[in-house]
C-alpha cells in the first residue's frame, strides 16, 4: 500500500506541474484556478472532502458551491483516469482513495469529511 501512496504522489505531482508535456494542461490549469474557491468553500464549512477523493455539499451550501463540486468532481474523476492509467495496475478508485486520505492529511481544523456511509465528521 505505501508503494500504491508513494506512486499515486509522484503522478499527481507530474500530472499537475508538467503541463503540456502530458496534454492535460487544461485539466490542471482548471484545478489550479479553482483551488482558492475550494479552499474558500471548505473553510467556510459549505463543502466537504469525501472518502471517494470527490468534492460534496454540505447542507448550508448555495448554488454556486453546487457548481463549485460539480466541476471540481468532474476533473478529479478524469484525473484519477489518468492517472491510472498512467500507474498500470491501479485503479481509478484506488486513487481517488489515496487522494481522499490525502485531502484529510492536509486538511485544516473545522474541515469536513464525509464516509463511506454518508456520516459527515469534521476534523
Amino acid at each position: 500500500m505505501r508503494q500504491v501512496l508513494g506512486l499515486f504522489y509522484f503522478a499527481a505531482c507530474l500530472f499537475m506541474f508538467a503541463g503540456n508535456s502530458f496534454g492535460k494542461s487544461d485539466l490542471k490549469d482548471r484545478m489550479k484556478e479553482r483551488l482558492p474557491e475550494v479552499i474558500a468553500a471548505k473553510k467556510a464549512g459549505t463543502v466537504g472532502e469525501g472518502s471517494d477523493g470527490l468534492l460534496y455539499v454540505r447542507p448550508s451550501a448555495g448554488d454556486d458551491e453546487v457548481k463549485l463540486a460539480k466541476a471540481e468532481n468532474a476533473d478529479r474523476a478524469t484525473f484519477f483516469i489518468q492517472t491510472a492509467k498512467a500507474l498500470d495496475n491501479v485503479s481509478p478508485s484506488d486513487i481517488a482513495k489515496q487522494w481522499a486520505k490525502g485531502m484529510w492529511a492536509k486538511g485544516s481544523e473545522g474541515h469536513w469529511y464525509r464516509s463511506s456511509k454518508g456520516i459527515w465528521s469534521q476534523k
